[in-house]
């Protein structure tokens, strides 16, 4: 597929026009850099938590990148709006950002979906943050999993009684199967016996970030363009890949 030069013309402008960087500061707060810090941003979220594998940042500027193709640049009248064109007819994202489905609520940020639900989509930092936040649960694969209590280390131990079940004693103390299961020597095969010590650590069953889709051009197309345009990857690989190396300030 090969990218209209009208287009072209378009973000080559950008190279030299300093207007083009208008929402640079949004975007590099919301997405952080490819580090860990002591920032609530994207990456430091990710990194930092164990239950993210195969995490290891992404490119604020691929955000920006999907910006320009989105927005058409700062002479565009969508660029004081909806510059990620989130809220438009047609588009997903406002609507399952504002519910907190398909697991967004994991992936925002904790201001992010109260701020969703009651200010206007207009607002360009708004439509940003939540085009973003559409991105990243789209690339993300969620599960559910046992994850321990943050703020209880401790190890308890618990007397198996008559009728007792691994499920049963879970509920009971605050725990899940799973942790039950791997700190008993005989796991879930055998059969409970009263008067059995168990030891288990605080738990509970939550949805998770088990692993992510591969940041790559094709990929970022396909999960927030959704096909919609054939030529999309190929515009973020010009604008991130060319341009950008490209641009005069």
């Amino acid at each position: 597929m090969t990218i209209n030069q009208n287009w072209k013309n378009t973000v080559d402008d950008g190279i030299n026009n300093a207007a083009w960087d208008a929402y640079d500061t949004i975007i590099h707060n919301e997405v952080g850099d490819m580090i860990c810090s002591a920032d609530q941003h994207y990456n430091a979220r990710f990194i930092e938590n164990a239950y993210h594998t195969k995490y290891t940042g992404v490119d604020w500027k691929l955000m920006k990148a999907i910006l320009w193709v989105e927005s058409g640049g700062p002479r565009n009248s969508a660029w004081t709006t909806r510059p990620m064109q989130i809220g438009n007819k047609g588009d997903p994202a406002y609507d399952v950002l504002k519910r907190g489905a398909d697991d967004s609520s994991i992936i925002m940020a904790s201001d992010l979906l109260s701020t969703i639900k009651t200010q206007s989509i207009d607002q360009p930092e708004l439509n940003i943050r939540t085009g973003i936040a559409y991105l990243f649960t789209r690339m993300a694969y969620f599960d559910t999993d046992t994850v321990f209590d943050p703020d209880d280390a401790k190890v308890y131990l618990e007397v198996v009684q008559q009728g007792d079940s691994l499920e049963k004693i879970g509920k009971r103390v605050g725990t899940t199967v799973d942790v039950l299961a791997s700190l008993r020597k005989l796991g879930k095969s055998k059969t409970l016996q009263p008067g059995e010590k168990l030891q288990y650590r605080k738990a509970t069953l939550q949805r998770v970030i088990k692993s992510w889709r591969t940041w790559d051009y094709q990929n970022i197309a396909a999960r927030y363009n959704g096909g919609g345009d054939p030529a999309y990857a190929e515009k973020l690989e010009y604008v991130h890949a060319t341009l950008f190396p490209k641009l005069v300030r």
